[in-house]
């Protein structure tokens, strides 16, 4: 993908936003909570109503790129700041598939089941799009690639651990501000447990298919 021009790559990092959007939105539609990604905003919407998932979702990924900054400090690209619009562009999207997508949810538990597995297929593979071209990152997965590479782990796995982390964050604000748990059901542990390793997978692939095109160098 390093090889591919400039414009293919944020191409497909746009289609990686809109992708992750989608998921997003057919998770929080399935009606068993939310993404863990999406966990802590999808709880500030239960504690502050009327305000959408998506302007919440805006909140918690400018709270993603601080962190990457404090971590990176002077290392921090200027260019990264490009993830601002990017986010709104993502958040937009979230409130849009939620209104278009909602008419058309099934109502039996097996149907949501099918939706939820879709919503987090369709959120790794927008994960996996928006790594791979290496050009700009939405915040949350800016924060885990920033993570992997200061300290050395492995990116699917540290999307794992950040995914867990943001469950636990959501339930303990959900205990504090509601007393009792919001948004957080078994849909949004299966998320947390999976999105990670679809992820991994959907960067291998991309990567090899990236590797593998005609007039690609052998050693690409």
């Amino acid at each position: 993908m390093e090889h591919s021009g400039l414009p293919e790559r944020y191409l497909m990092f746009l289609i990686g936003v809109v992708c992750s959007a989608l998921g997003i939105a057919l998770i929080t539609l399935a009606g068993m909570g939310t993404s863990a990604v999406s966990s802590l905003a999808y709880v500030l919407t239960f504690v502050f109503p009327g305000i959408s998932l998506g302007c919440f979702t805006f909140v918690v990924n400018c709270a993603m790129l601080g962190g990457q900054a404090l971590l990176l400090r002077r290392k921090f690209p200027p260019v990264q700041l490009l993830q601002i619009p990017a986010t709104f562009v993502f958040s937009f999207c979230i409130d849009l598939w939620m209104k278009l997508l909602t008419p058309i949810i099934p109502g039996a538990y097996a149907g949501r089941w099918a939706v939820l597995l879709l919503g987090c297929t369709s959120l790794g593979l927008g994960v996996a799009l928006e790594v791979v071209p290496n050009v700009l990152i939405l915040p949350c997965e800016g924060f885990v690639r920033t993570c992997s590479q200061v300290f050395g782990w492995e990116f699917g796995k540290t999307k794992t651990g950040y995914d867990l982390a943001m469950v636990g964050a959501a339930a303990l604000v959900s205990l504090l501000c509601l007393g009792t748990i919001h948004g957080l059901r078994e849909g949004t542990v299966v998320c947390a447990l999976t999105v990670g390793s679809i992820s991994r997978f959907f960067c291998r692939r991309i990567k090899d298919l990236g590797t593998h095109r005609p007039g690609t160098p052998a050693h690409a």
